[in-house]
């Protein structure tokens, strides 16, 4: 038991070991011979006398051991002084030494590796407030295999964020939407004219990696981080909420770092053609020098010749063989590391206990996760033939793949719209999705032929995947989607049915684009030729249902309206468009013929005459769309009076919409040939299509 004549006069002094640390005078402090040295570097830390990258040691035979750090506790300071007799009096000492090996603890305050981080045309930033605690990380110390001189050059803009970003062998999904972030919130400079000449620019480069730190199974939650999701999923907004959170917290942490050094040195010959600037600077600057074109504002390219990262070199020396190697050994010092590669970045939100995680992206709520438009052969060469469609899962991207495939959590549902490529006016197509409880989910595509004929025709089929973003890769997305499933009960036995609708939106007068397609749980013998059309009513005649789904059954083989199978229809309204190209809603058009001077209308409209169809012209609205404007698009018809119309399709090819009626060859026997005899014409029926581009806006989505 320690007492008051324990405690002495002690002089702290820290030694010098290989040169690295300049000789400093000893500090006295009165401290107790009987604490231990874990409460003896809590007294030192008071008086910042000692810090995590020191050690005490004990003097044998005048060599200098070192304590083992969590061994502090089993020794006790009288077991480490050195008591010096003078000739007058006895003076104590202890010593202080560096580690000589690095501990993780200190890797990780110097770099603040358990913080997150956002990507920026700056380079990785951190964030300010800590949303994890390491509580341990796996450190591997890299040897002579570390050096390694190589160059870099940039594919892209997406290509020279990542690897500015230290990110310069990663190509996962997960980096690549990090990327999309970076760009976005730089986005006035990534359209700087000078920004695709520093695409273009090249950079050699030398490199020593001195270790590796893996630390993703050992990455905790703080309470602050916990108690800020756990207060945005209650909040009114949480999509605003979660974006609050990463500007705080950061978007991702990398798991797997790379510590050393690293130096640029731009290749002037390669790269002069490309850049503005044609004075060249052999000079060392950790930021830049002598940068002159005012138009650039990244740090990474904000010098002319050399960067430098980790290590030292004194500022105004050329970067020579001497330079080299003074450098390197400047990295013998771990306090001269910095990061130099990140790896397997992973988003913020992953780390949460598994119900708060779930949570978070429910109250985040559905997003469209990914859209592509596939090239597909349809071979119709007998009446009520379709065609299967099944989703390659290898040619989606792997995390898409895997959510499909593997995870229920993110409860995706697809749909999907097919034109022709020949664009033939002739046929038109229709879709379905069969959503096989052991399989992967595909869509049916029908064809409809005016006259049959047997005929091969190569399709375009339009793509949206629609789910919870469990991995939050698209959280930052101001683009939502609300749902609304709806069963039909097949028992009515009817040809048509209806379905009422109460969305929390007035979609009409919002602007706000939807659509819809069937679902089948089964398919087999007796509703595989069954067609199910349907258009949406907006009729306002139920305060709680503006809006009501009207559906309908025709077989491709017996040509004729049959009673609707099981199935769910699910309807897709897409909230908060990043912009107008992307959606019209558009009223139908009418044909006006000239006659030629035989009384004739001029060819080849003689067909058109005979039934006036309307159309809308897609070419002359979505000029402005011309790269995407020969894919297949989501369209609906939407009809604002609860009239007795015949069942109405959507015909759809890269110029134009139709409005298509089918025959029923029935004998007047259904309760569609009986009940539903008009047709939408001119001047009297107020009809409108909502068209929404698929890919018009890179990004809305993950995009193929």
């Amino acid at each position: 038991m320690s007492s008051d004549s324990d405690t002495v006069a002690i002089n702290v002094k820290v030694i010098k070991t290989l040169g690295h640390l300049p000789s400093q005078s000893s500090k006295l402090c009165f401290l107790n011979l009987k604490n231990n040295l874990s409460d003896i570097r809590k007294e030192l830390k008071k008086y910042k006398i000692i810090n995590d990258t020191l050690l005490f040691t004990k003097k044998i035979s005048g060599e200098f051991s070192e304590v083992v750090r969590e061994n502090e506790e089993k020794f006790l300071l009288e077991q480490i002084i050195d008591k010096v007799v003078n000739d007058n009096s006895t003076n104590i000492f202890i010593y202080l030494m560096k580690n000589s090996i690095p501990d993780w603890n200190i890797l990780n305050d110097k770099c603040k590796l358990d913080y997150g981080c956002t990507m920026s045309f700056d380079g990785i930033k951190r964030a300010n407030k800590k949303a994890f605690t390491m509580e341990y990380c796996d450190l591997t110390h890299i040897g002579s295999s570390g050096y390694k001189k190589d160059q870099l050059e940039f594919e892209s803009k997406e290509d020279w964020m990542k690897k500015t970003n230290l990110f310069v062998n990663a190509d996962d999904i997960n980096v690549n939407s990090f990327v999309k972030y970076g760009l976005s919130v730089g986005i006035s400079y990534s359209q700087n004219e000078t920004f695709n000449e520093e695409v273009k620019s090249v950079y050699k480069y030398t490199e020593l990696e001195k270790a590796l730190l893996n630390f993703y199974e050992y990455l905790k939650p703080t309470e602050e981080f916990i108690k800020a999701v756990n207060d945005a999923n209650k909040s009114e907004n949480p999509r605003e909420e979660f974006k609050e959170i990463i500007t705080e917290y950061g978007q991702f942490i990398p798991t797997k770092v790379i510590l050393g050094g690293r130096v640029y040195l731009k290749d002037i010959k390669e790269s002069s053609e490309n850049s503005t600037s044609k004075e060249v600077s052999g000079n060392i600057n950790k930021i830049g020098v002598n940068y002159s074109n005012t138009k650039r504002n990244s740090k990474f390219y904000r010098f002319n010749h050399v960067k430098l990262l980790g290590g030292k070199h004194p500022d105004g020396k050329d970067f020579d063989e001497n330079a080299e190697k003074d450098w390197i050994e400047s990295l013998n010092d771990y306090q001269n590391w910095e990061c130099i590669e990140y790896r397997n970045p992973i988003s913020i939100f992953q780390f949460l206990p598994d119900d708060l995680r779930k949570e978070s992206f429910r109250s985040i709520g559905k997003k469209i996760l990914y859209t592509s438009t596939e090239y597909c052969e349809y071979y119709l060469y007998e009446p009520g033939r379709y065609r299967n469609f099944k989703l390659e899962l290898n040619k989606l991207p792997s995390h898409i793949s895997r959510i499909i495939q593997k995870n229920k959590d993110a409860e995706c549902d697809i749909f999907a719209t097919a034109i022709d490529t020949e664009g033939s006016k002739k046929v038109f197509f229709n879709c379905k999705i069969f959503k096989n409880p052991k399989g992967k989910p595909s869509v049916i595509i029908h064809g409809f032929q005016k006259e049959f004929h047997p005929c091969k025709y190569i399709l375009k089929v339009g793509i949206t995947i629609i789910g919870y973003d469990i991995d939050f890769s698209f959280i930052l997305s101001d683009t939502s989607v609300e749902l609304i499933k709806k069963e039909y009960d097949s028992s009515n036995q009817r040809e048509f049915g209806s379905i009422n609708l109460a969305p929390e939106h007035d979609l009409m007068t919002e602007n706000i684009p939807f659509f819809g397609i069937p679902i089948l749980s089964d398919l087999n013998s007796s509703n595989d030729s069954l067609v199910i059309g349907h258009n949406f009513c907006n009729t306002r005649l139920d305060a709680e249902s503006k809006y009501r789904l009207d559906a309908f059954s025709y077989c491709s083989k017996t040509n004729c309206f049959v009673r609707l199978p099981k199935f769910t229809f699910c309807t897709l309204i897409i909230l908060n468009i990043p912009t107008s190209l992307t959606y019209e809603l558009l009223p139908f058009e009418f044909r006006t013929f000239e006659f030629s001077t035989y009384g004739l209308p001029e060819l080849p409209y003689i067909s058109d005459i005979l039934q006036n169809k309307p159309y809308i012209n897609l070419k002359g609205k979505f000029a402005l769309q011309s790269i995407n404007n020969l894919d297949p698009k989501c369209v609906s018809l939407v009809l604002s009076r609860d009239n007795n119309y015949t069942p109405i399709y959507l015909n759809q090819n890269s110029e134009e919409i139709y409005i298509e009626y089918v025959e029923c060859k029935c004998n007047n026997t259904c309760s569609i040939c009986k009940e539903k005899t008009l047709k939408i014409s001119t001047n009297k029926d107020n009809a409108l299509c909502v068209i929404f581009s698929l890919s018009s806006d890179a990004n809305l989505t993950e995009t193929k």
